[in-house]
C-alpha cells in the first residue's frame, strides 16, 4: 500500500534569518515531505531564501494575518496530495525534529498538539505565562484538557484541514476557540512533548498587541462554546 503524502505548512513574515535553515530541518528530518512556505507579504527575501532551500512558495502580495497564512498552505499542500498535514513556524522557535512525534501522535488524534509544557520547558515572560494559562483554563472549561493551546507546532488529519480551507479560522484565530469548535464537532485532539527554542524575531502578540489578541480569543471562546453543537 502506497504510503500517504505528508504536507508540511511554514507560515512566515520577514523571516529570512531563519526560514532556510527551518527548511532543510525540516525535510531532513522528513525528505518526501511537501514543504509549503507561505510569505505574508515579506520585504526582506524570505520566499527566495526558502525557494533556495527546497520549499513551495506561495506569495501574499498583502498581508493577510497568520491564520490566512496557514489556510493558505493548508490548501496548497492538499492540492498537492497531502493527507497528512504539519505545521510550524519559520522563526526557529519550533525544533524540525519533533514533526515525528506529532505524525505518530495522528494514530490516535485528528489535531496533535506539541505541547512545550509537556517538553523540556520554555522561558518566556509573565504576561505571556499568565495569557497561556487563561487559555488553558478557557478549553478546560469546554472539556478540553490540553497543556499548550496556542502552540504553533501542530499535526492534522485531512478532517480538520479541509474545514479550514474551506471557512477558514472561527474568527480568525487559532487558538483556544478554534480548538473548542474541533471539539465540538466530535474531533479528538491530543498533546506531544516538544522542545521550543527563543524565537529569533520579536513576537507579533508583545505588548499592547497581546493585550487586544487576548481579548479577541477570550470573546471568541465564549461565542463558539455557546454556539449550538454542529
Amino acid at each position: 500500500m502506497a504510503r500517504s503524502v505528508i504536507g508540511i505548512v511554514i507560515p512566515a513574515l520577514n523571516e529570512s534569518p531563519t526560514v532556510g535553515d527551518v527548511v532543510r530541518q525540516t525535510l531532513e528530518v522528513i525528505p518526501d515531505a511537501v514543504v509549503v512556505v507561505v510569505d505574508d507579504a515579506s520585504d526582506d527575501g524570505t520566499d527566495r531564501i526558502a525557494r533556495e532551500a527546497g520549499a513551495i512558495v506561495v506569495v501574499h502580495p498583502q498581508s493577510k494575518g497568520y491564520a490566512e497564512a496557514l489556510r493558505a498552505g493548508y490548501r496548497a499542500v492538499i492540492d498537492a496530495g497531502a493527507e497528512r498535514i504539519l505545521q510550524l513556524d519559520a522563526d526557529g522557535q519550533h525544533t524540525p525534529g519533533d514533526l515525528p512525534l506529532l505524525l505518530d501522535g495522528l494514530e490516535r488524534y485528528d489535531l496533535v498538539i506539541g505541547s512545550r509544557f509537556k517538553g523540556a520547558g520554555y522561558p518566556m515572560s509573565r504576561p505571556r505565562r499568565i495569557g497561556i494559562a487563561a487559555c488553558q483554563v478557557m478549553v478546560r472549561a469546554c472539556g478540553l484538557n490540553v497543556s499548550d493551546p496556542t502552540s504553533g507546532i501542530r499535526a492534522m488529519r485531512l478532517s480538520v484541514a479541509r474545514p479550514l480551507v474551506e471557512f477558514g479560522y472561527p474568527d480568525g484565530l487559532t487558538e483556544s476557540s478554534f480548538l473548542v469548535w474541533l471539539l465540538r464537532r466530535g474531533l479528538t485532539i491530543g498533546e506531544v512533548p516538544v522542545t521550543m527554542r527563543p524565537a529569533g524575531s520579536a513576537s507579533m502578540h508583545d505588548g499592547f498587541a497581546g493585550i487586544v489578541h487576548f481579548g479577541k480569543i477570550v470573546k471568541s471562546t465564549a461565542s463558539v462554546a455557546l454556539r449550538r453543537r454542529a
